[in-house]
C-alpha cells in the first residue's frame, strides 16, 4: 500500500488469534498510532511525499523486526523517528553522483566552470592555479568537489592532520594572492 495516507496504517502484524502476543499487539498500537506524525517527519526531511512514504513504510518495517531491542514503551517516539531518519540517511547513502574531471572540463572549455563575463571567479581559478598543487588538489576536492576531510586524506594518501594543515595554508596563500593579510597563525608560515 505505497500510496495509503498515513491515516489508513499497513497492518503490521498478524490478528491476536494467530499466535501474536499482547506485547507485540501493544506496539503494533504505538506504531499505528505515530504513523502520522513519522510521516509527517519524513516528509520534512525528505522534501517529497512519495520518498517519504517509502521511508516510512521502510522504518515501520525495520522497527518491526527490531521490536526487541524497544526496552521503554515510552521511548517510542524517539526510538521511531531515528529509525526514520537513519532510514532517509540510507537513501542517500546507496546514491552516487556522476563525477566529472576538472582537467577533462578545462580542457573542453566547459561553459558551466565560469561565464564568460565573470571577472572575479576568473580571477579566483588563476589564483588556484597559481597554488602549488600539494595544496591546490586538496582545495579543489572541498570546495568543487565536496569531498569531506577523511575522503580527501584517503584520496591523497594522506593524514586527517595534514589535509587540514594544507587545507589552511592554501586558503592562506590565496589570501596573499588577493592582497589580503594571511589568517594570524600563518604569521610564521613563510608565504610566497
Amino acid at each position: 500500500m505505497r500510496n495509503a495516507p498515513p491515516e489508513i496504517p499497513v497492518s503490521l502484524v498478524p490478528p491476536p488469534g494467530d499466535g501474536a502476543s499482547a506485547a507485540d499487539a501493544q506496539l503494533q498500537a504505538l506504531l499505528q498510532g505515530m504513523r502520522g506524525e513519522l510521516f509527517r517527519f519524513a516528509c520534512w526531511l525528505a522534501r517529497d511525499r512519495a520518498i517519504a512514504e517509502d521511508v516510512v513504510q521502510e522504518a515501520l518495517l525495520r522497527a518491526w523486526r527490531s521490536r526487541e531491542a524497544l526496552k521503554d514503551p515510552a521511548a517510542v517516539r524517539p526510538w521511531l523517528l531515528t529509525i526514520v531518519r537513519r532510514e532517509h540517511a540510507r537513501i542517500y547513502e546507496r546514491k552516487r553522483l556522476e563525477m566529472t574531471s576538472l582537467h577533462d572540463a578545462i580542457d573542453n572549455e566547459d561553459p558551466a566552470l565560469a561565464a564568460q563575463g565573470d571577472g572575479e571567479l576568473i580571477g579566483l581559478r588563476l589564483a588556484i592555479y597559481k597554488l602549488p598543487e600539494v595544496y591546490r588538489a586538496p582545495l579543489v576536492m572541498q570546495v568543487l568537489g565536496g569531498f569531506s576531510t577523511a575522503e580527501i586524506a584517503s584520496e591523497l594518501g594522506l593524514s586527517n592532520a595534514a589535509v587540514l594543515t594544507r587545507l589552511f595554508r592554501a586558503r592562506n596563500r590565496l589570501r596573499v594572492l588577493y592582497g589580503l593579510a594571511p589568517a594570524p597563525e600563518a604569521l610564521d608560515e613563510e608565504l610566497p
